[in-house]
This record gives structure tokens, sequence and C-alpha cells, in this order.
């Protein structure tokens, strides 16, 4: 998702109907005013920036961006958390790992600060206590690999009661498998890190957690629909020669653009894999005139398989 929003304007108006979704943990009531929360969290950027905070621009993660080599796992060790084996009710998934599921932005500050606007760029979520979580390349592509002018621009977090920690760095990715993983600053605070859990067979229940363009913290559940390596011509945020044959898990659960590197879990609450893109295919259908129109018939959901994750981090999987 790539929407502008100012602080210094009436948000509530962007979205007219509040979302509703199940009692979980940091959720406050069931049926949450999102129109409320958007507003608030808009406060919640503002208030950590005035706080004195030295946030990193894109400029000082850049420098250091630059040194990292594709496919290369972190310098340090990522201390990821040991999967669950018992199975969860739907719902507990839910209010369990909501904590742990972030909206990803980018702040900007021009006008000797008196112009101050923000962008939702996408999901991410916590893979360790200390601040260590993980996106899609693509959603932070333009720290990594591109030649943005706006280099005083800084990325956020934000949690689902509005804490704001503002990205540290980049610590590893891969570009054919769209993955990011990224340190936010957490002023000493813990997060609440998803486990990595072992690759889902075809079949087996997956489960959401995202923001589709607006529509925060959305739960949706289907199933492993086929476990496949794709071609070149095939990856979402393009094909590196250098990087490694990409892998995918498509999936049933829907989601949409903004869920952007959302966690995939399974059934124990597991991480099983991360979001990355959406295929449409289309059909030809005769209108009234007899004339062939294109007519979407399903939509091909692909993430990218826990494995690949933690073939990045060089972690190894469960027993």
């Amino acid at each position: 998702m790539k929407k502008h929003f100012s602080l210094f304007a009436a948000v509530l108006m962007l979205f007219a109907s509040p979302a509703v979704m199940g009692q979980g943990e940091g959720s406050g009531d069931r049926y949450v005013d999102y129109n409320r929360f958007l507003y608030e969290m808009g406060k919640a950027i503002l208030a950590a920036r005035q706080e004195g905070r030295t946030p990193k621009t894109i400029r000082d993660i850049r420098e250091k961006a630059a040194l990292l080599i594709e496919e290369r796992a972190p310098a340090e060790k990522v201390k990821t958390v040991i999967g669950r084996a018992k199975d969860w009710k739907d719902e507990d998934i839910f209010a369990k790992r909501e904590r742990s599921v972030f909206i990803i932005g980018k702040l900007y500050v021009g006008g000797n600060g008196t112009d101050v606007r923000w962008d939702l760029t996408g999901t991410a979520f916590a893979i360790a206590e200390d601040g260590v979580c993980v996106t899609n390349y693509h959603v932070l592509k333009d720290i990594i690999r591109s030649n943005d002018n706006n280099t005083d621009s800084v990325y956020f977090i934000v949690t689902p009661d509005k804490k704001v920690y503002f990205m540290d760095g980049i610590l590893a990715w891969s570009q054919n498998n769209d993955l990011a993983v990224f340190k936010v600053n957490t002023q000493g605070d813990r997060l609440n890190p998803i486990p990595l859990g072992k690759p889902a067979p075809v079949g087996a229940p997956v489960f959401c957690i995202s923001h589709p363009i607006g529509y925060f913290y959305y739960f949706s559940k289907g199933m492993v629909a086929r476990n496949v390596t794709i071609d070149s011509l095939h990856t979402s945020a393009g094909y590196s020669q250098n990087g490694k044959p990409p892998i995918r898990m498509e999936i049933a659960a829907d989601y949409a653009i903004g869920s952007s590197g959302g966690p995939v879990l399974d059934q124990f609450g597991n991480l099983a894999g991360i979001i990355a893109a959406t295929t449409t295919i289309f059909g030809g259908v005769a209108d009234v005139r007899g004339q062939q129109v294109a007519q979407p018939q399903m939509v091909v959901r692909d993430t990218a398989p826990v494995e690949a994750l933690t073939d990045l981090l060089q972690n190894k999987i469960l027993n």
C-alpha cells in the first residue's frame, strides 16, 4: 500500500467505515474503531519524532546496506524463538499473534520541519525480542537498491498499541524470495516474536494477519494450495542472477495490497511463510455484442515459505 497521510490533516476522512475483528490481546474492545486508530497512530508518529530521538535516515541505513551481500546471513545470529507443537484454536492464533504484527511506514520531513508526511508501505512482524523484524524486499527496495533522493526520510513500525519504533538498519535480504530482515530501535522494549515453524505441506491450514489497504489487522484463513519453484519471469520483486532459486508457497487465504510482508501462520501459531504477491488469472468471456472480454477467474497468492527465511538466517528449522 502506498498512500500519503498528513499529520495535520483530517485523517479520519480517509476511511469511512471501521474494520471489524475479534477480540485479541492488545486490541482493546471487541469492535475496534480503526478510524480512531489511524488518527491516534498519526499523533503517536509525530510524538515519537518530537521526543528527541535520533532515528537513522535512509542515507544512514543505505550506506551500511550497500556493504551487505545478497542472500548473506546477518553478521550476528538472530535469536529466534522455538516453535510450538500444540494446536491452537483459530481465534487464539489471532489473539496470541496480533501483537507480533506491525504496520510499516515511511516518515518525510521537509520545509524546515513544517511539512511532515507519512506513507503506510506494508506489513512487518517480529522474529526476535530485540527488534529484529521481517518484511518484503520490495517494501524496503528504496533503501536497499534505489537511488531515492529523499534521503532525510526515516522508516518506522507501529504496534497494535500504537508504539512507534524507528528502523536502525537492514540485516539481510533476498530479492528472489522477496525477503528483508531489518532491526528497529526498541528503546529497551521487548517485542513479541513469532516462532519459526516447519514448511507447511499442501492442504495444511494457514492464517494471515496483515493490513490490506486500510483494513488494519485483517485475519484470514485458507490452506496451502501448492509448494513450487518459480522461474525468473514470475518473481514479483524482480529476478537477481546472484540470488538463490526462488521458492513459493501458494495459499488460499485472502490478502491484498498493503499486506506485503505479513506473516502466514500454521495451526500452531508458528511462522509458515511471508506474504509476497498475487497473480490474477483472467479468462475470455463474450459480452452482449459477442466480443471477447477478460474477466478475473481466480487469484493465486504467492508467499515466501518459512524455509526461505530460515535459509537466509542460516537457522535450523524445527525438528
